[in-house]
């Protein structure tokens, strides 16, 4: 999730990116000035067609997901309250239950594990399962016996079903919320971001306004949650994205250098 900060930052994109394009313009030129004929042949040369053109599409790539996010997170914000608690009567710390996810499917702030109806009616099957008693046992003692035995079978039954309806519900709500559509919708942008800023940044600036663009991106691609910008949500994953804020730094001292 976006902190408060990131969402104040990101609806007002547009805006800082043309300010900061006029602050990086404003100091290209006061570097121009100040140098030698040569740094005026510098700045002269052609920037690369694709990073220009790639450049003029980040801010609709940013601005559709950061509205896909907005809208994932209004979702949650309505039917996350609506979403069911599984019923103590199903609820367990067994390793093959299965885990309470929240409404879009992922790892709930609370354990809670709950048995499945399939579980349940597998344990009341095994209650039912016909019982040896020792030659000589009172016949009092083995219907008590199996009286238990048969009480505890219906009693797993009765829990099934109500793990069918805890899960049915879980279904309606996620189905008239429309989160995983949303969730798809999210990740489909966030990725086409993620791919555009990668695909920016792989290209080696000439000029200004090529580091620019690159700036740009970076400032647009803050938005994004770190552990979200790569393909999965690893740690390994995160370790291994390119540094980006140190390639850009290097262009910058690179054509800095040429044009002193």
């Amino acid at each position: 999730m976006l902190n408060a900060t990131v969402r104040a930052a990101a609806t007002g994109l547009s805006s800082a990116i043309f300010d900061r394009r006029r602050m990086l313009l404003g100091l290209a030129a006061a570097s121009t000035a100040a140098a030698a004929p040569v740094a005026l042949a510098a700045t002269a040369l052609a920037e690369n067609a694709t990073l220009i053109r790639l450049g003029a599409e980040t801010s609709a790539l940013a601005t559709a997901y950061r509205e896909t996010e907005a809208a994932r997170a209004a979702i949650v914000a309505e039917w996350g309250p609506q979403w069911p608690s599984p019923p103590e009567q199903i609820r367990t710390r067994i390793e093959e239950a299965e885990v309470a996810y929240d409404l879009e499917g992922l790892w709930p702030d609370e354990f809670v594990k709950y048995h499945t109806a399939e579980q349940l009616r597998q344990r009341a099957a095994d209650y039912r399962v016909p019982r040896q008693f020792r030659r000589g046992t009172n016949p009092r003692t083995i219907a008590k016996s199996l009286a238990w035995w048969e009480k505890r079978a219906q009693e797993m039954e009765a829990n099934a079903a109500l793990s069918e309806m805890y899960c049915a519900e879980r279904a309606r709500v996620r189905k008239a919320s429309g989160i995983m559509a949303a969730r798809a919708k999210e990740r489909d942008a966030r990725l086409a971001f993620v791919s555009h800023v990668s695909s920016i940044m792989e290209i080696e600036p000439s000029t200004m306004a090529g580091v620019i663009v690159q700036a740009e991106a970076l400032a647009a691609f803050s938005a994004v949650p770190a552990l979200q910008r790569s393909g999965d949500f690893s740690l390994k994953a995160l370790q291994d994205l390119p540094a980006w804020g140190e390639r850009l730094a290097a262009s910058i001292l690179r054509i800095a250098s040429a044009a002193a």
